[in-house]
């Protein structure tokens, strides 16, 4: 099973909409994947991350941090 994060941007929040979802490598773990996410895009906010360590929900507007 791939690790994944789902995240939205900050002028999408309210939208309530779906989260895009990125698909890392399953040896990562759910800290490592919201960190490699923020590094692609400073701007995500990632609302859950999914991985071999356990699942994690972050509350908007903020998120996750690494």
């Amino acid at each position: 099973m791939a690790a994944e994060t789902f995240n939205t941007w900050p002028d999408l929040v309210i939208d309530g909409g779906r989260l895009a979802a990125t698909e890392w490598s399953p040896r990562l773990s759910g800290r490592e994947c919201v960190a490699a996410m923020l590094r692609r895009d400073p701007d995500a906010v990632v609302l859950r991350v999914v991985a071999f360590d356990g699942h994690r929900r972050g509350l908007a507007p903020g998120g996750l941090g690494a």
